[in-house]
């Protein structure tokens, strides 16, 4: 997320770190650690982030990729590290349980703490002997839906939010910066948002003030730790929307020249990135 801005000013927000266009296809993940083989496809671990979710799904789990992931599958040219797998909030143990019963998955310690996130609280797990992490995440935190109607897989068969439901949950949650990064990646105009979104209201209010109290309750009490909660500040999601879609120009950046590029994700006429043949979503 980034912090939020005036109705007046566009939403230009940096360049993420990204490959150079020439790259627009390849893999995008971290290093393995020491003694780890390289995950599946290259290191992108598409096909062990595949048997998960089949895994889930076969014990009637409903669950779909989300976060950077999504992203990704959408467009955006995002560094990733660990896969994040959302299931209904009352099956996250179910779930954690499950995977503790297959030799192939370790749990693992929490991950260090983060502005405006819970990730440090769920369930972390390592595929053994392979550079693939992944964290169960409930559906709350999520803010979408894992109904199957609201899913759609991937060339490879993963199951992603579709993209209005993964448009609308960010905008629901005010998470600035994804949402730019959806954008710019699917070429998103304010006609699409009109037709295609819920753009009437603000922001949901209500489920940041719960995130923030489960954000203070999982952290020692500091003079910073008031730092980590989200802005609990209502957004006019219309206008939201507008504003991002208008910063599109300007997150281009020098190196992508706006003759060749669309967006700073998109060279222009090229073809919806879920069509192409990529491994790492």
């Amino acid at each position: 997320m980034s912090c939020s801005t005036s109705d007046a000013q566009e939403v230009c927000l940096p360049n993420s770190d990204k490959q150079l266009p020439n790259q627009l296809n390849d893999p995008v993940f971290f290093g393995s650690t020491p003694g780890d083989e390289l995950a599946s496809r290259g290191g992108t671990g598409t096909l062990g982030v595949l048997e998960v979710t089949r895994l889930l799904e076969g014990a009637g789990l409903p669950c779909c990729i989300i976060g950077i992931s999504s992203l990704i599958y959408f467009g955006a040219w995002r560094v990733r590290n660990d896969r994040e797998i959302c299931v209904p909030t009352n099956m996250v143990e179910r779930a954690s349980a499950l995977l503790k019963t297959r030799d192939a998955y370790e749990p693992c310690p929490p991950g260090p703490v983060q502005l405006w996130s819970l990730l440090h609280t769920f369930p972390h797990f390592k595929l053994k002997g392979k550079s693939l992490w992944f964290l169960i995440i409930p559906l709350e935190d999520c803010h979408l839906n894992c109904n199957p109607s609201n899913a759609e897989p991937s060339r490879t068969g993963l199951p992603h939010p579709t993209l209005e439901v993964f448009a609308q949950s960010l905008l629901d949650t005010n998470d600035l910066v994804p949402l730019a990064d959806l954008v710019d990646g699917m070429d998103l105009t304010e006609e699409w948002g009109l037709q295609h979104l819920d753009l009437n209201g603000e922001n949901d209010v209500t489920w940041a003030e719960q995130k923030n109290k489960k954000i203070r309750s999982s952290v020692p009490m500091t003079e910073d730790s008031c730092l980590l909660e989200l802005s609990a500040t209502p957004m006019s999601l219309r206008e939201t929307l507008q504003n991002i879609v208008k910063g599109k120009d300007c997150r281009v950046g020098m190196e992508c020249p706006k003759e060749v590029f669309a967006t700073r994700f998109r060279i222009r006429g090229d073809e919806d990135p879920r069509l192409r043949a990529r491994d790492e979503v």
